[in-house]
C-alpha cells in the first residue's frame, strides 16, 4: 500500500507539474497557440475551422492549466482523472499520427519555450501515459494535500487566473516572450552560432547512373568514378551530425523594388522603429492615427529612422496609404518573421543597432513625449 501512494504522489507531481507548465506557456503567448492550430487545422485539411482557432486555444490552456493545479494537490481526484485519461489518450493517438506523418515541423505542446520533434513528444506522451493510467486505477488513493483542497476551489480559481492570463496577453502582448525578438536579445546574435558551438554537418554524396545496367550508385566525393560508363544524376547534400540551430535562421526585408534590405536595417547605427503590419488587409487598423502622428514627427526630428514593414501585397500597401494617409516607407517580410517579432497587429519595435530596445501592442502606442521619455532614458 505504501509502494502505491508513493506512486500515486509522483505521478501527480509529474502530471500536475507538466501540465500547469504546457497550459501557462500556451497561455502567455495565446497568438502563438492561436498559429499552432490552425498549422494542425491546415495539415488535417480542416482550415475552414482557423476562425475559431483563438478559441481552441483559449480553451486548451484553461483545460491543461486548472487540470495540472488539481492533480498537484489532490483536489477532486476521480473526475479529475477522468478529465486526464481523456486529454492524454487523445494526445498519445494525435502525437502519433503526427509522429508517423509529420505534417507539422512541433507539436507545440509546450508552445515556443520548448520544441519537441514529434517523435519525442509521441515518446512523452508514453510516460505522461503511463503516470496518467496509474492516476486512473487510483484515482481512490488520490487525496488532496489539504483540506482547502478537497473541493472545486482550487479548480476554479485556477481557471478563472490562466483565462485572465490569456486574454491579456492576447490583447496586449506575452508578458513571458520566448521568441528571438524579446526584449534585450541582439537580432544578430539571434542568428549567429556562438564560439564553441558548430553547425550541422553533411556529407556530400553523388548519385551516379551505369550506362549499361542502368541501375544507379551512390558514391562520396573522394570516390567519383572517372570511366565513361557512369552518367551522373544528381548530387545530394546529407546531415551526418546534427549541430547547434540559431533560434533566427534569417532576418529579410525587401524594398518596394525587390532589394533585400534586411542588412541594411541591421547595419544601420542608432535607434530603428519599425512599424510592424502582419497584414494590412483588416477593415480597420487600431490606432493608425497614432502612429501616423508618432512616426511623422520622428521622422522630422531625424533621431530615429522609422521602416514600416508587412507581408502584404503592393495593392495592398497602395490602399493603406490611400485611406490612412501614411507617409512611412514600406517593406516586405514574411508573415512568420513578422509574428515572430511582435504578437500584435500593428505593433512597434524599437530597435538600436542590432538589439531590441522596447515594443508595444496596437492597444498601447505611446505618444512623442511618451516616446521620448523611453528613448532618453
Amino acid at each position: 500500500m505504501k509502494i502505491i501512494r508513493t506512486l500515486v504522489i509522483v505521478s501527480q507531481i509529474v502530471i500536475g507539474l507538466t501540465f500547469i507548465f504546457s497550459g501557462f506557456v500556451k497561455a502567455v503567448d495565446p497568438m502563438g497557440t492561436m498559429i499552432k492550430i490552425q498549422e494542425y487545422f491546415i495539415a488535417f485539411n480542416m482550415d475552414w475551422l482557423n476562425s475559431f482557432s483563438l478559441i481552441f486555444a483559449i480553451i486548451l490552456c484553461s483545460y491543461e492549466f486548472p487540470l495540472g493545479v488539481a492533480i498537484l494537490l489532490g483536489s477532486k481526484g476521480k473526475p479529475m482523472s477522468w478529465l486526464l485519461l481523456i486529454i492524454m489518450a487523445g494526445f498519445t493517438v494525435l502525437t502519433f499520427i503526427l509522429a508517423l506523418t509529420n505534417p507539422v515541423s512541433d507539436c507545440g505542446c509546450f508552445g515556443d519555450a520548448i520544441k519537441l520533434s514529434n517523435w519525442e513528444t509521441f515518446y512523452k506522451n508514453l510516460v505522461l501515459m503511463f503516470f496518467t493510467l496509474i492516476l486512473f486505477i487510483y484515482r481512490n488513493k488520490i487525496i488532496p494535500f489539504h483540506k482547502l483542497f478537497s473541493n472545486w476551489g482550487s479548480v476554479i480559481v485556477s481557471s478563472i487566473f490562466i483565462l485572465f492570463i490569456s486574454i491579456y496577453c492576447y490583447m496586449y502582448l506575452p508578458i513571458i516572450d520566448f521568441l528571438p525578438f524579446k526584449k534585450g536579445n541582439d537580432i544578430v546574435e539571434q542568428m549567429t552560432i556562438p564560439e564553441g558551438k558548430s553547425g550541422d554537418v553533411y556529407e556530400t554524396i553523388l548519385v551516379y547512373k551505369n550506362k549499361e545496367s542502368g541501375k544507379t550508385q551512390e558514391f562520396d566525393i573522394d570516390n567519383i568514378p572517372m570511366d565513361d560508363k557512369w552518367e551522373w544524376v544528381e548530387t545530394q547534400n546529407k546531415i551526418v551530425k546534427k549541430g547547434y540551430k540559431p533560434p533566427l535562421t534569417d532576418f529579410i526585408l525587401s524594398d518596394s523594388a525587390g532589394n533585400e534590405s534586411g542588412q541594411k536595417f541591421l547595419n544601420k547605427s542608432g535607434y530603428k522603429l519599425l512599424v510592424i503590419y502582419h497584414s494590412l488587409d483588416v477593415k480597420n487598423l487600431r490606432n493608425q492615427e497614432k502612429i501616423n502622428q508618432l512616426t511623422k514627427r520622428l521622422t522630422e526630428d531625424g533621431v530615429v529612422s522609422v521602416w514600416g514593414v508587412t507581408s502584404s501585397s503592393a495593392e495592398y500597401i497602395k490602399n493603406f496609404r490611400e485611406k490612412y494617409n501614411a507617409v512611412l516607407p514600406m517593406y516586405h517580410a514574411d508573415i512568420v518573421l513578422l509574428e515572430m517579432m511582435i504578437r500584435s497587429n500593428p505593433g512597434l519595435m524599437l530597435v538600436k543597432d542590432s538589439k531590441v530596445i522596447m515594443k508595444w501592442p496596437s492597444r498601447k502606442i505611446p505618444d512623442y513625449d511618451q516616446f521620448n521619455k523611453i528613448l532618453f532614458n
